[in-house]
């Protein structure tokens, strides 16, 4: 008798939990897409500079970059960059070769002793003065120069904000009309987070990018520019966008 007793009771338990797993699959619901974007003024510039020199003697090699990377430091004091603000990479040290034809095989002429130096500017407006003096410090290489805004996580929170608030909206006006109201969040997803250029068409706004407004330019492209008397670079404006997914029980 307490065994069909103990079975009555499995086979009543094992029907409810199966009958509210029914339910809870059934219960009717909403979900809805947000995307919102805040546009943020850059307020620092990172400047990657690259020293590099070559030849046949690799003490020699290494002098003279030594004395570029020294001449880079300089200047950052000069602009009264504080020290935790410039940051140089390892020595980097490479064979190099000439460029070969189709007659003429490619032959080692010395080596190639590289090294970065990055440097953070929170005075965006003495970005093309420091740019100019760079150029006359003889700095072989600007590998890269980006802007960004300093309160970047305060930025990318409001986005957050404003695409849950979009999405919220959707759900409300879909489910109007067909005379439902939404209920509470059953899911929330962050589908992702872009940090661009406002201006760059050609990004790509599938993944997470926290870099903006990075441009590759090199000392000629620069000391024209300073010759010719023009702008080398427009920092524009960074456009941040988040996209949230989120799901709604309907009533």
């Amino acid at each position: 008798m307490m065994i069909k007793v103990l079975t009555l009771i499995s086979i009543t338990l094992l029907f409810s939990v199966s009958a509210i797993s029914q339910t809870e699959k059934t219960a009717p619901s909403i979900t809805v897409s947000g995307q919102a974007e805040v546009m943020v003024i850059p307020d620092e510039v990172v400047f990657r500079l690259k020293a590099e020199s070559v030849n046949l003697d690799l003490n020699m090699a290494k002098t003279k970059t030594d004395a570029d990377v020294k001449k880079i430091i300089a200047l950052a004091r000069s602009y009264k960059i504080e020290p935790q603000s410039v940051q140089t990479d390892y020595i980097r040290v490479t064979d190099h070769y000439t460029q070969g034809t189709q007659n003429k095989p490619r032959e080692f002429d010395g080596y190639a002793v590289t090294q970065t130096t990055t440097i953070l500017l929170k005075d965006v407006s003495r970005f093309e003065s420091l740019l100019s003096d760079v150029v006359k410090a003889g700095i072989s290489d600007v590998s890269d120069v980006t802007f960004r805004a300093s309160q970047m996580r305060k930025y990318m929170d409001q986005a957050r904000s404003l695409a849950m608030r979009a999405a919220r909206e959707k759900a409300v006006a879909l489910a109007g009309e067909i005379s439902q109201r939404i209920g509470k969040a059953n899911n929330i997803t962050e589908v992702g987070m872009t940090v661009s250029s406002a201006y760059d068409e050609d990004s790509d706004h599938a993944g997470s990018n926290y870099s903006s407004n990075s441009s590759n330019i090199s000392s000629v492209e620069i000391g024209r520019s300073i010759s010719d008397n023009q702008g080398t670079i427009a920092p524009g404006m960074i456009s941040i966008t988040a996209r949230v997914k989120v799901s709604f029980e309907l009533n």
